[in-house]
C-alpha cells in the first residue's frame, strides 16, 4: 500500500508540474499577443479636420508615433513639411517577401502654387512612395465624391522588389496621399483594395 500511495504522489506531483508548464506557456502566448497589439480589422481611422473615414487592412502594427518622431528628426530644419496622420506595417523586417505597409499624410497644397493640381499630386505621390521617378501620368479616379489621381511605382532593393501604389488627391488646401508599399503583388493589391472603405464626409 505504501508503494501505491509513493506513487499516487510521483503522479499527483508530475501532474501539478505538467500543467503549471502548460499555463506558463499559455501565459507567454498570451503576453506575445499583447505586446505585438496588432490592429484589428474593426478599428477605423477617422480624421474629422480633412472629413474622411478609413478602415485599414487587419493584422498591421501601428507605428504612427514612433514614426512621427523620426520624421520630425529627419525634417526640423525644414519650414514646411508633410504631416503624418497614419503608419503602419506588417513587420520591420521589410525584406522578408510578404512586409507590406500603408502611410497616410497631408502636404500643404500652396507649396506648389507653380504647379496645377495634378502635376503638385504626382510630385508629392513620388515623394511619399519613395521613388524618384515623378513622370509617370497617373490614372484619375473618383473616390467618396472626391477626384484622386494614381500612381504606380516599382523599384528593386536588392533581392526584393518593392512596388507601391499611392492615391493622392487636393483636399481642404491639403494634398492628401494614401502610399501602400509591398514586396509581393498579391500584398499590394490587398492593400490597394482597402481604399474601397474610404468615405469622406
Amino acid at each position: 500500500m505504501e508503494v501505491f500511495r509513493r506513487l499516487a504522489a510521483l503522479a499527483y506531483n508530475i501532474m501539478k508540474t505538467v500543467l503549471a508548464i502548460l499555463l506558463l506557456i499559455a501565459l507567454g502566448t498570451l503576453w506575445s499577443q499583447v505586446t505585438q497589439a496588432p490592429l484589428s480589422s474593426t478599428v477605423a481611422y477617422s480624421n474629422s479636420t480633412l472629413g474622411f473615414r478609413y478602415l485599414p487592412p487587419s493584422e498591421m502594427h501601428d507605428k504612427t508615433e514612433r514614426s512621427k518622431a523620426e520624421y520630425k528628426a529627419e525634417t526640423s530644419h525644414k519650414k514646411h513639411s508633410a504631416n503624418l496622420l497614419l503608419a503602419m506595417s506588417s513587420g520591420s523586417d521589410d525584406t522578408v517577401s510578404n512586409w507590406h505597409s500603408l502611410t497616410i499624410l497631408t502636404y500643404p497644397r500652396e507649396m506648389f502654387n507653380d504647379l496645377d493640381d495634378v502635376d503638385a499630386e504626382t510630385k508629392i505621390s513620388a515623394w511619399v512612395g519613395g521613388f524618384s521617378d515623378s513622370s509617370l501620368v497617373p490614372r484619375q479616379t473618383v473616390l467618396s465624391g472626391q477626384s484622386f489621381a494614381v500612381f504606380v511605382f516599382g523599384r528593386q532593393e536588392g533581392s526584393a522588389k518593392k512596388g507601391a501604389v499611392v492615391w493622392t488627391t487636393v483636399r481642404k488646401d491639403k494634398l492628401l496621399s494614401f502610399a501602400f508599399v509591398a514586396n509581393s503583388p498579391e500584398q499590394l493589391k490587398a492593400l490597394a483594395e482597402s481604399m474601397k472603405s474610404v468615405q469622406f464626409f
